[in-house]
């Protein structure tokens, strides 16, 4: 049965590739207001536009955007206030799934497959991650079926920020013939984006026992190994550089909820889903800024979190 999807964030990585798969490869009507049409901090105006378009579902992929790769001041305060005015103006009956993050464990202590009960062992330092925090929480306390949680670590694809995002940034890099230069090899679970659309499709009308899911493959990978890749698939051997010796940092999450509600779901593969991003990318690599690549404002990132949170 048909249903009206509104996917906010749909200016957005995620937020965009859940508009085209749900355009493209589903029957549903979707709503997709872009942030000029929808301001999602403003109550009075999400209160509007619901009652005006009343969907069945909301897929909440809107957040604060990012500023070379920092928040503003105001993050926590805009990614709660965009929350809570959509489930208070909402109606009863309409499912509310929020895209949560694997941040809301707390940075400072990630550890290998964290499984969903190690939420709320710590509370996140930064306002981004405290919003996500505060809204998880609010969502497991709820004793209602209207209400999910998708908690993802690593996601890639097409539509990324090749600029700050580490796959993409890796892939112009090597289009480009630059080095890949990694501060610390760590080790993350990537999820391909077409792949989580199809959980999503596949969660819409599925009852949950659970509240929370983290959205995570069936296997983790190095992120030097990512740029290995890269290199098998372009047929190039690029310099792969490590500033930091030995396995920094794990971010990566258990997945046995979600294999025991979706257990025939084939993930991609990471060789087949980073091949697919490549040929991507590489179609459009006129527009790849050489300049911006070779500042790297994406390692320069990695080496402040390192600094701040694993040390």
């Amino acid at each position: 049965m048909s249903k009206r999807i509104l996917i906010t964030g749909s200016d957005g990585f995620i937020g965009k590739n859940l508009k085209v798969y749900f355009e493209n490869y589903t029957k549903n009507t979707v709503l997709s207001p872009s942030l000029k049409k929808l301001d999602l901090c403003k109550h009075e105006d999400v209160a509007v536009y619901l009652k005006k378009t009343k969907p069945d579902i909301i897929i909440h992929s809107a957040s604060t955007l990012m500023v070379n790769k920092g928040y503003p001041d105001t993050v926590c305060e805009d990614n709660l206030r965009m929350f809570f005015n959509l489930y208070e103006k909402k109606e009863k009956k309409t499912k509310l799934i929020n895209l949560g993050s694997g941040s809301e464990y707390s940075r400072a202590y990630w550890k290998r497959n964290m499984k969903e009960e190690y939420f709320g062992k710590y509370i996140p330092i930064d306002s981004h991650s405290y919003s996500k925090y505060i809204i998880s929480k609010f969502i497991e306390n709820k004793k209602s079926e209207d209400l999910l949680n998708l908690r993802i670590f690593g996601i890639y694809g097409e539509y990324e920020d090749y600029r700050y995002k580490f796959i993409s940034n890796c892939i112009a890099k090597n289009i480009l013939n630059l080095p890949i230069i990694i501060n610390q090899n760590c080790k993350f679970d990537y999820i391909y984006v077409k792949d989580f659309c199809k959980i999503c499709e596949k969660l819409i009308t599925k009852s949950h026992k659970f509240k929370t899911y983290n959205i995570t493959p069936n296997t983790s990978i190095e992120l030097k190994k990512i740029a290995e890749i890269i290199n098998k698939i372009s047929k190039k051997n690029l310099e792969v550089k490590v500033l930091n010796q030995g396995i920094g940092t794990y971010y990566t999450g258990d997945n046995k909820r979600l294999k025991a509600i979706l257990p025939d779901f084939e993930f991609t593969s990471y060789f087949d889903g980073i091949k697919d991003v490549y040929k991507k990318i590489d179609n459009t690599k006129k527009k790849l800024n050489i300049n911006e690549l070779q500042k790297d404002v994406f390692l320069t990132y990695a080496k402040k979190n390192k600094e701040r949170y694993f040390k």
